[in-house]
């Protein structure tokens, strides 16, 4: 897996499907879990970044890139979250109310969204 290029497809991927789903508008905790899911069964190391500055946002960091950052920059990072799992996400995006823009109901579909893109990008290897 040519992790350059997993990373570039999945920024591509989030842009399109806040384009189509609205996934920045209430889904980013639940997009990140399933990113972070994907990421813990390849072995790849990363950390949760919430931007809290314009509102609340969650993203992904794999060494110096950041997956889904939704316009938000480094500047902008609130914090580390010490958050270091996909279950915490899970558990989080459960727990709290989001904006209701995004509907859950598209949970099923970006969750095979993205785990289509891992495999595909795991089998040309």
């Amino acid at each position: 897996m040519n992790r350059k290029k997993l990373f570039t497809k999945l920024n591509k991927l989030c842009l399109e499907l806040d384009e189509k789903l609205n996934i920045n508008s209430g889904g980013c905790c639940y997009v990140a879990a399933v990113i972070a899911e994907q990421l813990e069964i390849f072995n790849i190391p990363f950390e949760i970044i919430h931007y809290n500055r314009y509102g609340c946002h969650y993203a992904i960091k794999v060494s110096d890139r950041y997956i889904n950052r939704c316009g938000y920059y480094k500047k902008e990072i609130n914090y580390y979250s010490e958050i270091s799992s996909s279950e915490e996400l899970f558990e989080i995006y459960d727990s709290e109310c989001w904006n209701e823009t995004y509907d859950t109901l598209n949970n099923d579909y970006v969750c095979k969204k993205i785990k289509e893109l891992f495999n595909n990008e795991n089998s040309r290897t």
